[in-house]
């Protein structure tokens, strides 16, 4: 095995080719970002300015991590002649900042060819401990900060339902078990630099896209879907048994409206979500089960069974309505053997069954490790993936018609950051 993680990580590589999947899949940087960029607007303890008026004290952090890949597609001939490829990934630039009670906390992200905000707002907390985030923030559903443990996330992110980002107010009530967070989203984060119309994002949202976008995807004319006024709750309870040993029980709602830019019509979409995220000593296990529609008000001649989604500066359809049940675990093992300090070893699977009859249902295995050494978090997964848009050759359909011919395809990826 570890002859094999040398020769793979010692292929020649170029830039990344121009395809969807090019350039690289989903954000995960789960552990180290947890800490710096999680759901709490209060900066990391690292640094502090002297004080102005009174005993008020600014305190900041700066940050960020550089990220590389090395991948082994099984549906790539090019890659697998050259025995996979070595490409960058993200570069991202962070900032958490305290002063007089307000707290600021952002980051933005650097990919091959696009860029976008990951997360953006102004945070206050009131006596009683009522936390409040006005800007673009993670939306309170499901497991969280993240519900998987690997790098890809489950399929549950490809579809806008782990971690996912919007713009508007959200609002944390403190209490010792129960964990209540309520949201209002105008709208979704915003797409920002890249070539597509509206997929240059970090997190999937229902987006609009052109004519020769649409034409890719096999749909006539232009789409102009866009997520509004859209409102989550999240109530999660955690029973404690003992030492290190908690189960979080909970539910998460959303419902929100669908502006359609060209028949200026308001369909509408929701989610609702089961969870149960236990931590029982060194392992942790995640089940989830949500259902989920989209009732959009598109043009004559467009199909309302689908639903055009985006990220990564590129869009791709969705199954309008279908349910999500996804299963993990992980066994986390602490070691002290030089620079290493923590190896997690875990297997995600998540099933997406769509509620046309004529869709072929997707489905998605992760088995891997992460490896924590410092500042350095090293994912190595093997990827498995049947009408999925990032494992596999049908990046455009796999979530929603998908292929009946299609089997299981596979990726070995390694991912290495540096967070700072």
């Amino acid at each position: 095995m570890a002859a094999f993680l040398l020769l793979f990580l010692g292929t020649a590589v170029a830039a990344a080719p121009d395809e969807p999947e090019s350039d690289e899949v989903k954000e995960s940087a789960k552990s180290a970002e947890a800490e710096d960029q999680g759901d709490s607007s209060e900066p990391a303890d690292t640094e502090g300015a002297p004080e102005t008026k009174g005993e008020k004290k600014m305190k900041y952090h700066l940050g960020g991590a550089l990220r590389f890949n090395a991948f082994h597609k099984s549906w790539d001939e090019e890659n697998k002649d050259k025995l996979g490829e070595l490409a960058f990934d993200t570069l991202m630039a962070n900032a958490d900042v305290s002063y007089g009670g307000i707290d600021l906390s952002l980051q933005y992200r650097f990919y091959n060819g696009y860029n976008m905000l990951h997360h953006g707002y102004f945070g206050y907390t009131f006596k009683q401990g009522t936390e409040m985030q006005i800007g673009v923030s993670r939306k309170p559903f499901g497991i969280l900060p993240y519900a998987s443990h690997n790098w890809f996330f489950d399929i549950t992110y490809y579809l806008g339902m782990e971690d996912d980002y919007d713009a508007g107010i959200k609002v944390l009530v403190p209490h010792p078990k129960l964990d209540l967070q309520f949201a209002f989203y105008k709208n979704d984060e915003g797409s920002y630099t890249g070539d597509s119309l509206d997929s240059a994002r970090y997190s999937y949202d229902v987006v609009r896209t052109s004519e020769s976008e649409s034409a890719a995807l096999g749909i006539d004319g232009a789409t102009g879907n866009q997520e509004i006024n859209q409102f989550n709750a999240r109530v999660a309870y955690t029973f404690d048994h003992g030492e290190r040993f908690t189960t979080e029980i909970g539910a998460s709602g959303e419902w929100g409206q669908l502006y359609n830019s060209i028949t200026t019509q308001t369909g509408d979409h929701w989610a609702a979500a089961v969870h149960l995220n236990g931590t029982y000593g060194r392992f942790n296990v995640m089940f989830e089960a949500l259902g989920y529609g989209f009732r959009p008000k598109n043009p004559a001649g467009q199909s309302d069974d689908i639903i055009v989604m985006g990220a990564y500066d590129a869009p791709y359809k969705v199954a309008a309505e279908g349910a999500i049940a996804l299963f993990n675990f992980m066994y986390t093992l602490p070691v002290d053997r030089g620079a290493l300090e923590t190896i997690g070893f875990y297997n995600n699977y998540s099933y997406l069954a769509k509620r046309d009859s004529q869709f072929k249902d997707s489905q998605q295995n992760v088995l891997g490790m992460v490896l924590g050494a410092g500042r350095l978090l090293t994912y190595i997964d093997f990827a498995f993936g049947k009408n999925h848009p990032w494992i596999g050759p049908s990046y455009g359909s796999a979530l929603a018609e998908g292929d009946p011919a299609a089997g299981w395809e596979s990726r070995f990826n390694i991912n290495i950051g540096y967070y700072f």
